[in-house]
């Protein structure tokens, strides 16, 4: 069984190295040929979305981790490349071109969470590249100047280290540590993302909650504080808005997994986001939405309708691909910014390349 296992996880990676390498190829190919350029504003109507959270700024972000940053000058480099080919709009923007058959060769910035860098680092670039951005904000953030549990344990981790700041979260869980301690002390390797999965997935919320903020004040930590220091400010907020350029749209109340809630809570979660939006930002707020998490394990299609019933007009995930006028737009997808991510498969994607495979039955980016 063992060695069955090991054949199948070492084919799985060939596959996963060798459709990664057809996809840099192809798309390199596809761009710098000219075909790009050539089928940008040609076909049917399309939108590809990008999804980031931060772009660095040095001290104001060091609490998040690397794979939640993007550097300013990677981005504007993104930003000012995809314009040659396509049309900057918002999410709702976006969608409502789709819904109207008129859009050709859109692209759309999103950012989850809601940021302060969105203002300071965020804002100039977009007036700089003529480019527009959804802002995904969570209400708790704005509302209460409080964060997640998420960013006291990114808090943890810098000041504690994950063995530590783990093995402490463990002690007041008590019974519903399921384990924890002894696998920390087993030495796990990426130790720090396995114990934020288990959090996320495995250990009711109550209790993590309360786990977590007590070993968060225990060490120091200020909550008040690290939310000023992360997050934007109403006034900031507004400042977005009131540039033009950016669209504010909800990202839940708590940004808790929606899956692990039930149905009333997941409710809860969506419409109170939405009411701390619009109370706190007016009724011109809160047309899209975007899931926490965003993969298909952490929503569920009576999520959707939860969204849909408080109002939102679109719902956007964390899967990789192309939209188009026949996309249900509760299930919008959404190609994750990196440091490293190639500019051409952004390019492919807007222009067709990669769609044009899928009709063909060959999908590259899923």
């Amino acid at each position: 069984m063992a060695i069955a296992t090991t054949s199948s996880r070492i084919e799985m990676s060939f596959r996963h190295r060798f459709k990664r390498l057809t996809r840099v190829t192809y798309s390199a190919l596809f761009v710098y040929s000219g075909l790009a350029k050539f089928l940008a504003n040609r076909g049917e109507p399309r939108l590809l979305i990008l999804a980031g959270h931060s772009v660095d700024a040095g001290e104001s972000s060091d609490g998040l981790p690397a794979d939640l940053k993007i550097s300013p000058d990677r981005l504007e480099r993104l930003l000012r490349r995809l314009s040659r080919y396509a049309r900057w709009v918002t999410v709702g923007e976006g969608v409502g071109e789709l819904k109207n058959g008129s859009g050709r060769g859109l692209v759309a910035l999103s950012m989850d969470d809601g940021y302060l860098d969105n203002r300071t680092q965020l804002l100039p670039l977009l007036e700089s590249c003529d480019a527009r951005c959804t802002v995904y904000l969570e209400g708790r953030p704005l509302e209460e100047r409080r964060v997640s549990w998420l960013h006291q344990w990114f808090w943890l981790e810098n000041e504690l280290g994950p063995g530590q700041a783990g093995q402490r979260c463990a002690a007041q869980l008590g019974e519903h540590a399921d384990g924890l301690a002894e696998q920390i002390a087993a030495g796990r390797g990426d130790l720090g993302n396995w114990i934020k999965r288990r959090f996320k997935y495995h250990i009711p919320r109550e209790p993590r909650d309360r786990a977590v903020q007590a070993v968060f004040e225990g060490a120091g930590g200020d909550e008040r504080s690290l939310c000023d220091r992360l997050y934007l400010s109403l006034d900031e907020a507004r400042e977005l808005q009131a540039s033009g350029r950016v669209e504010l749209g909800g990202h839940t109340y708590s940004h808790e997994v929606l899956s692990t809630l039930d149905d009333v809570q997941a409710q809860a979660e969506i419409g109170r986001g939405q009411q701390a939006l619009q109370a706190q930002l007016g009724a011109d707020c809160g047309r899209s939405f975007a899931y926490p998490f965003g993969r298909r394990w952490d929503h569920a299609p009576a999520h959707a309708q939860a969204v849909k019933a408080a109002g939102y007009q679109s719902a956007a995930t964390t899967h990789a691909g192309l939209n188009r006028s026949g996309t249900d737009p509760l299930q919008l997808k959404r190609w994750m910014l990196s440091e490293s991510l190639p500019a051409h498969l952004l390019i492919t994607e807007v222009c067709g390349g990669f769609d044009f495979l899928r009709r063909m039955g060959l999908d590259l980016v899923e």
